[in-house]
């Protein structure tokens, strides 16, 4: 039997949500009802860690200024293993 997804030693919670249709069919249809939770457990723990990384940036660029091309290009070589 499954279980729901929840990370080394943290309970879980209900929480009730509403999703369009299109969605939850999309997502049962690739992993079933059982592993529904799961998959939005592991959206949302992706969408914090980009939320937390934009923050980051945000909180950077108000103390330095914005990032000029050169940094950018050189993150995403660094990022791409260049």
């Amino acid at each position: 039997m499954a279980t729901e997804y929840a990370p080394p030693d943290e309970t879980t919670v209900k929480k009730s949500v509403t999703i369009p249709r299109s969605l939850a069919s999309e997502v049962e249809a690739r992993t079933g009802t059982r592993g529904f939770s799961r998959f939005v457990s592991e959206a949302v723990e992706h969408a914090l860690a980009l939320t937390k990384t934009r923050e980051i940036v945000e909180a950077y660029e108000d103390e330095h200024g914005s990032f000029s091309p050169e940094e950018i290009e050189e993150a995403r070589r660094a990022w791409h293993g260049e």
